[in-house]
């Protein structure tokens, strides 16, 4: 690699880009950590199942309520299960783990970029997924779906260098690279661990380079691959049957219940577009450039160049240029096979993006790599994004604007951030309006690096009653005596059942648990949805003393007469 390339001095406007990538994350991964508890469902769940796991002893199968949980497998949790072990289990330690992970996945993006692209595209590629928005979302909410990106994008990484790097050291790295997948495999399921394959095998049907399979040696990969996943995945077979092998080939979401076939393309498309805002907007503009042919003018490789070679010599401008196109066509691919386990998830959370969204800011990476080289030449495609993402902007606040409007408790939380958000959006507008491109580029990751802090610090705060059941679990303790039991009209909220000091009684017939399951101050303890409330007033066997009612649990007494 050229020094000129490799040297993140050789303009002006990077100098300071590791200090400002390095602002970014502190910004939108570790804001307002500690401002609120657990939050339901899955932050909350995978807590209690790492409690519930480390409280039995059990080493095979994660437990929640004492019962097997058949979402993903059991190393899913380790993370939670080690802040559990090793400090007190707070959702600051929590998140700090999880935003530590998200951390470790922006340096796997910056360095393939780097490696593939030059130094100053492996920074941008880290800043523009720092940026998007389903990583901070996932670093709160869905650890597992982070690891899982992580280990497939080190295995995406062997299999690009033993398609376009050096022959020498290609076994050892695709040894790490089968490795990490098989970690995937492990902690994720089937579909995270094998999806890289697919968007290799993707890239090889169209591309068609020569020996594009003998390269990275996919049988071998699958065999150990299988060699570290089967003693799991068979052990829980032997244990649970059918039930597992059900569950298996959708984890890590595999208790969400299946929507209609034709939800699963258009969820795929929504989870891009949202999840990687504000950058979708560029998204298309740098898919299309990944094609320019940039250094040497030409679409076309010249008459009798042959096919692309991998081992081809860095000093070549041709074969650079070459070089250079074929991985970008493979991040393509690599989005879409990405994109694919959204369609055969279950119902799955708007996270299960995360593993496409590096192939997207890698390809925004070196669109705007490009842009620091010749603005002039990308100056229409940006213009586009930056109007796009300004009508976004305003869609989105006045949409936020709307809502403020109907949730009383919040209005003041939701106006500050969609006075943000429209701010933000319109800044790019105004810089590229001016003819300052670069720094109209620059500004496209301001929505969600100053979003962002609004919400951890001021919107997640104001709205933890309607996302967590803490509040009734600590007046629970304060008005309850102890070990007195708690009916359930529903099943619990995770965060109410790892609050709460109480005993659960799980749903069941009202009127026969309200004499049956009594304090020893003589009252039944009931905790209910407000959609609930005129069913448990019928069932009660006396007036219902409300003690607190927030808006997704209420918490109420009787004394049965």
């Amino acid at each position: 690699m050229p020094a000129a390339r490799a040297s993140l001095l050789d303009s002006p406007p990077m100098r300071f880009a590791p200090l400002l990538l390095a602002a970014l994350c502190a910004l939108v991964l570790f804001t307002g950590l500690d401002g609120n508890g657990f939050l339901d469902w899955r932050e909350a769940r995978d807590a209690e199942v790492a409690r519930e796991v480390i409280g039995q002893r059990e080493g095979l199968t994660p437990l929640f309520g004492i019962e097997p949980l058949l979402e993903k497998p059991l190393p899913a949790y380790a993370p939670e299960a080690l802040v559990h072990l090793f400090t007190r289990p707070l959702p600051l330690r929590s998140r700090q783990a999880r935003a530590a992970l998200a951390l470790l996945l922006l340096l796997v993006t910056g360095s393939i970029g780097a490696r593939h692209f030059g130094a100053r595209a492996g920074v941008i590629a880290a800043g523009v997924l720092a940026s998007a928005l389903a990583l901070p979302l996932a670093a709160r909410t869905d650890g597992t779906q982070i690891l899982a990106a992580i280990f497939a994008w080190v295995g995406c990484a062997a299999l690009a260098d033993a398609q376009f790097g050096r022959a020498a050291g290609r076994d050892l790295r695709l040894v790490v690279g089968y490795g990490a997948l098989a970690a995937a495999l492990v902690c994720a399921g089937p579909l995270p661990a094998l999806w890289p394959l697919g968007g290799l095998g993707l890239y090889l049907a169209l591309a068609r380079p020569e020996a594009g399979w003998t390269r990275v040696r996919p049988l071998a990969g699958l065999v150990m691959m299988l060699g570290v996943a089967l003693p799991w995945y068979a052990a829980m077979t032997e244990r649970y049957g059918a039930a597992f092998l059900t569950r298996a080939p959708f984890f890590p979401y595999g208790l969400e219940s299946r929507g209609p076939w034709y939800a699963g393309p258009v969820l795929a498309v929504s989870f891009l577009v949202v999840g990687f805002f504000p950058w979708s907007a560029l998204l298309p503009g740098a898919l299309a450039h990944a094609a320019t042919w940039w250094r040497t003018g030409m679409r076309l490789p010249l008459p009798g160049a042959g096919r692309p070679r991998g081992d081809a010599l860095p000093g070549d401008p041709l074969s650079r240029e070459r070089r250079e196109e074929g991985v970008a066509h493979f991040f393509i691919a690599c989005l879409f096979a990405a994109l694919a386990p959204i369609v055969a998830y279950p119902a799955p959370p708007m996270t299960a993006v995360l593993p496409a969204l590096p192939a997207a800011a890698l390809l925004c990476a070196r669109f705007l790599d490009h842009l620091f080289e010749d603005a002039t030449r990308v100056a229409r495609p940006l213009t586009q994004a930056v109007r796009m993402l300004a009508l976004i902007g305003t869609v989105g606040a006045v949409l936020l604007s709307l809502v403020a409007t109907r949730v009383r408790d919040i209005t003041p939380e939701l106006r500050l951030l969609a006075s943000v958000v429209f701010v933000t959006s319109w800044l790019p507008f105004l810089a590229d309006f001016l003819g300052r491109r670069r720094l109209a580029a620059g500004l496209l990751a301001l929505p969600v690096a100053f979003g962002t802090p609004v919400v951890a610090m001021r919107l997640l705060p104001a709205m933890e009653d309607y996302l967590s059941a803490r509040s009734v679990a600590v007046a629970m303790a304060a008005v309850s005596p102890p070990v007195a039991p708690l009916l359930l009209v529903d099943p619990a909220p995770p965060t109410l059942r790892l609050y709460t000091e109480r005993n659960l009684v799980p749903p069941g017939n009202l009127r026969t648990g309200f004499t049956r399951y009594r304090a020893s101050d003589g009252h039944a303890y009931i905790a209910f949805r407000p959609v609930r409330e005129k069913a448990v007033l019928h069932a009660a066997p006396g007036p219902l003393e409300i003690l607190l009612r927030t808006p997704s649990l209420v918490l109420a007494r009787v004394q049965p007469e």
